[in-house]
């Protein structure tokens, strides 16, 4: 298997504790070594396998041998699903079913002679905005990850709030309406506001096939004035006001970090200020909670490993 590996430093300076931190995602595992203060010395990826545990385990080790002679310490990953944090056990797996009802940790430790620790992606994402991003100094917040799904976490007294059963923040599958008396899936959050089903939109009002369709063009598009498209971004971020607005009666955070790739575009971003502004100016007496401060966070595609990382460090290390 190719490695692609992006050397940040020499082999000569990895003479300190070090930390491989992975990210496993559906397509690639992404993983890095860093110091105790997040920074990268080397990083590369892999393709994620899909042929079972056995190849998965096969690929974490085969990232390990290649730095087992730079003094690790520990193994830092964020995966999807709902897992227990402390265990290192998977109840859950999002797509990677073959993780479900597996002690990773416990596998791990067969192969691999050093600690393990396993995060939610999202949990991670925002334990890497608590560290040292846009939830610095924060005691109440929440991160929304926009993406195929809508990733989340909670922050609770500066701290990633994990629920009663590992649960807290799995945002993806909360019901838009409460009128039906059974769950539809078509009508859950991710349904409404995944990336995809903006760029969906997008197609639909410019009649083309939408598998040709994605954020590149539209924002594009948009940043050259072109109305379909920023109709698409006003739609999109209509919705992702509201479930923000029930966030709020539900949490009465301060902070909002919105994480994702379409994060960092100026123009979702102004929308989505202008939509969360006209629900409180328009309701504000039936609002109990104020509107938070809505912000972008600051990490990109490193934030899991780094809070992954915390989580090791602050949390299971100790």
């Amino acid at each position: 298997m190719k490695y692609k590996i992006e050397v940040k430093k020499t082999k000569g300076e990895l003479n300190m504790s070090n930390y491989l931190t992975i990210d496993v995602g559906g397509t690639n595992i992404k993983y890095a070594l860093m110091d105790e203060n997040a920074e990268i010395k080397e990083k590369g990826e892999v393709p994620t396998p899909y042929d079972g545990l056995d190849a998965f385990l096969e690929s974490i080790k085969g990232i390990y041998d290649q730095y087992a002679d730079s003094n690790i310490e520990a193994i830092a990953m964020s995966a999807p699903g709902k897992i227990d944090a402390t265990k290192g056990y998977f109840y859950t797996s999002g797509a990677l079913n073959y993780i479900n009802g597996v002690n990773l940790k416990d596998k791990l430790h067969e192969m691999i002679p050093v600690d393990f620790a396993v995060e939610n992606d999202a949990k991670a994402a925002a334990a890497a905005e608590i560290w040292k991003g846009s939830m610095q100094g924060v005691s109440n917040g929440t991160v929304i990850v926009l993406g195929t799904g809508i990733g989340g976490a909670v922050i609770i007294d500066g701290k990633v709030y994990r629920g009663s059963t590992f649960a807290a923040g799995e945002y993806s599958g909360i019901p838009t309406t409460l009128l039906s008396g059974k769950y539809d899936p078509t009508k859950m959050w991710a349904r409404v506001n995944g990336v995809g089903i903006m760029c969906d939109n997008y197609a639909k009002k410019l009649g083309v096939d939408p598998e040709g369709m994605n954020g590149r063009i539209l924002f594009t598009d948009a940043n050259e004035g072109k109305q379909e498209a920023l109709d698409a971004i006003d739609e999109y971020c209509e919705s992702l006001a509201a479930g923000i607005v029930s966030l709020q009666f539900v949490l009465d955070v301060e902070r909002v970090a919105i994480g994702g790739g379409i994060s960092k575009q100026p123009l979702l971003m102004e929308s989505l200020h202008k939509k969360l502004h006209a629900y409180y100016d328009e309701a504000g007496a039936f609002m109990p909670a104020t509107l938070p401060e809505v912000v972008t966070c600051e990490f990109g595609n490193d934030a899991n490993m780094i809070g992954a990382l915390y989580h090791y460090l602050f949390e299971i290390r100790g």
